[in-house]
């Protein structure tokens, strides 16, 4: 779904895979190629956004990191950046990219590092992955507190109810040298929970073609959910911010600063 948006290892299905790394090159393939996902134009924009609202901003944590191909260019933004990422083959590639860099393995919704930065970001709709208002609540708490006073939470929302559309059949392929890779994707909807269900065919020269799918279950929150969330994690200067891609926004928010004594 994301560079960002893995799900809760229970809820993905990888059969029939050769190895870890086709999960993350498959990935990258798919949203780079052919979605033609700019990562390093949004990482500059997001850091633009960061800076108007802290401009002494100099560390970063992206929650839900993916192959840490935003980090990749937020590491030339800021002094200081670390990743968390759930899903094993994420994590491991996000590793071999960022040599330097911490990754975490850890849960958005529950995670407890060791220091607090100026910036927590959680991009391309992995805050979706959290199936219910109460875990909503849990994961926004837990990224404000990894905030320092006046530090920036920017998240990207998945669809809200009115905004999501089941059915259609999204087709993506992509080439890389010898790799060809072909993704379809169909979604439902159940109540306030999509899903979508993926099937990949990878097919390299003197390897054959390799087949697996993976199922993404993602909640459909109201924006007041996302309001209601943020503001009780002591959270101010809610802004909804126009987003880099579909119809979905980035929101902003600032944590209060201490008050003198």
């Amino acid at each position: 779904m994301s560079d960002g948006a893995t799900a809760p290892a229970e809820a993905r299905r990888w059969p029939n895979v050769a190895d870890d790394q086709d999960l993350a090159s498959a990935y990258e393939l798919i949203y780079t190629v052919a979605a033609g996902k700019d990562y390093q134009r949004e990482a500059y924009d997001i850091t633009d956004l960061i800076r108007q609202r802290n401009p002494a901003a100099d560390s970063l944590l992206d929650v839900a990191c993916g192959t840490g191909l935003h980090l990749s260019h937020f590491r030339h933004s800021f002094a200081h950046v670390e990743g968390l990422e759930l899903a094993e083959p994420m994590r491991k590639a996000a590793i071999d990219r960022l040599e330097g860099i911490t990754v975490h393995a850890g849960d958005m919704r529950d995670f407890r590092l060791t220091r607090t930065f100026s910036a927590v970001t959680c991009l391309f709709s992995s805050i979706g992955y959290t199936r219910s208002v109460e875990e909503l609540n849990r994961t926004v708490d837990c990224l404000a507190a990894h905030l320092e006073p006046g530090g920036v939470l920017l998240l990207e929302p998945w669809f809200t109810p009115s905004q999501w559309i089941s059915g259609p059949v999204d087709i993506g392929t992509a080439a890389d040298g010898p790799r060809h890779l072909t993704r379809m994707c169909v979604s439902r909807r159940t109540g306030t929970t999509s899903t979508l269900t993926m099937h990949y065919l990878l097919g390299e020269a003197g390897t054959g073609i390799r087949h697996w799918s993976e199922e993404h279950t993602l909640t459909l929150f109201t924006d007041e959910q996302y309001r209601h969330a943020i503001r009780q994690a002591g959270l101010r200067d809610l802004e909804w911010l126009p987003g880099a891609r579909d119809r979905r926004p980035r929101i902003s928010a600032v944590k209060r600063r201490r008050a003198w004594t």
